[in-house]
């Protein structure tokens, strides 16, 4: 398939628009020409004899009657030899106007065409007939690139759906099996591996519903005067069991200026910061640390979840927030993640007014999460 679609519309044909503004144009030059011939031929003669007449030339202008007729040839004959080449050249260039116009107006055509069947793909060059078309070529490669990102996401979402999916509906198919065959007892173990995959596919289907309405502003937000270190100390709070069962120390500290409270939706950054928590748990071994530190400076509150765990390497770590990404497939696929946290907290945190960025000096050397949440008021 071809970058651009100038190829497919080099051979241009005459198309109805183009054939109507030919024949417009040609007949606003035939009525120009013919006024000028009534002018010249007609009208003129007549001024310059009475204007001769009112100056007080009445004899001469008597004399000048009997050559009105010779006036009014050479008029036409001068007229001819200038007018029609001119009328023939002002065609040609209004040809190529139109011409290049309409090839312009056929390739936009054709790309459009083209994204309408679902190849966004397609790219329409500059036609070279102004910065106005330039601009116009501009905006719909843009706007091709955009929904072929777009596509890109849906069908990269649905295949890690597909993905997530086929875990637990596999385990509770096999399992759902054995009990029919007798090989599986239907006791407590069972029941509890049952309910667990179950509770798997209730997660992914409420975190996939929450990044949704997220992703598309439409999620509802009240938005109060918070402080942050207090939100930051009560998630730290809800997670110390957990933390204390992994052998993993949790702290909270805060510095910088006055406290200033900021406008959050309060239980929205509790789940941002839960989420966030529970992220660096899962990826920080026994022995290890969590710290969520607040920092108030003048422009902004900054929030940030820092581990002592497996870090993240470079080339993964542009793509932490993606939906369903892991870094470490093979180890993260029994973790009990849904692989939507960080995507569902990055859009939240942005709902709000605010910039969620992930830094990792690399493999094995801990991972920050930062929020940052500025004074002023969000105005989504």
């Amino acid at each position: 398939m071809s970058a651009t679609v100038s190829e497919r519309t080099h051979r241009w044909s005459w198309s109805p628009l183009t054939m109507r503004l030919m024949l417009a144009q040609t007949a606003v030059l035939a009525i120009g020409l013919i006024i000028v011939v009534i002018t010249a031929v007609l009208v003129g003669p007549r001024m310059f004899y009475h204007e001769l007449v009112e100056s007080g030339h009445a004899d001469e202008a008597l004399g000048l009657v009997h050559l009105e007729d010779a006036f009014r040839s050479v008029s036409l004959t001068a007229l001819a030899i200038g007018g029609l080449p001119a009328l023939y050249l002002a065609g040609m260039l209004t040809f190529y106007l139109y011409r290049t116009i309409g090839r312009s107006l056929a390739s936009f055509s054709a790309a459009a065409g083209e994204v309408a069947a679902g190849n966004y793909d397609v790219r329409v060059t500059s036609t070279g007939l102004g910065p106005e078309f330039d601009s116009l070529a501009s905006s719909f490669n843009d706007m091709a690139a955009k929904l072929d990102a777009v596509d890109t996401t849906r069908r990269q979402m649905l295949a890690d759906l597909a993905h997530e999916m086929r875990t637990p509906l596999a385990s509770l198919k096999g399992h759902l099996e054995g009990i029919e065959d007798g090989v599986v007892q239907w006791d407590e173990r069972t029941t509890s591996i049952l309910y667990a995959q179950i509770t798997r596919l209730e997660r992914l289907a409420r975190d996939i519903r929450q990044l949704t309405a997220a992703e598309e502003g439409m999620t509802h937000l009240q938005l109060t005067p918070q402080d942050p270190s207090r939100l930051a100390a009560q998630a730290v709070a809800a997670v110390q069991q957990d933390a204390a069962g992994q052998d993993i120390t949790v702290t909270s500290i805060s510095t910088g200026m006055e406290v200033t409270p900021v406008l959050v939706d309060r239980e929205r950054m509790g789940q941002v910061l839960g989420n966030l928590l529970e992220n660096a748990l899962r990826h920080t071994p026994p022995g290890g640390a969590v710290t969520v530190h607040t920092d108030y400076a003048p422009e902004a509150v900054t929030v940030t979840v820092t581990d002592t765990g497996e870090g993240i390497s470079p080339e993964h770590l542009p793509h932490v927030f993606e939906r369903f990404y892991r870094a470490h497939t093979g180890r993260e696929a029994h973790r009990g993640g849904s692989g939507l946290g960080l995507a569902i907290s990055k859009s939240l945190v942005e709902a709000q007014g605010g910039s969620l960025e992930a830094t990792s000096e690399g493999p094995g050397r801990g991972t920050s999460f930062r929020i940052r949440l500025p004074h002023h008021t969000p105005t989504d």
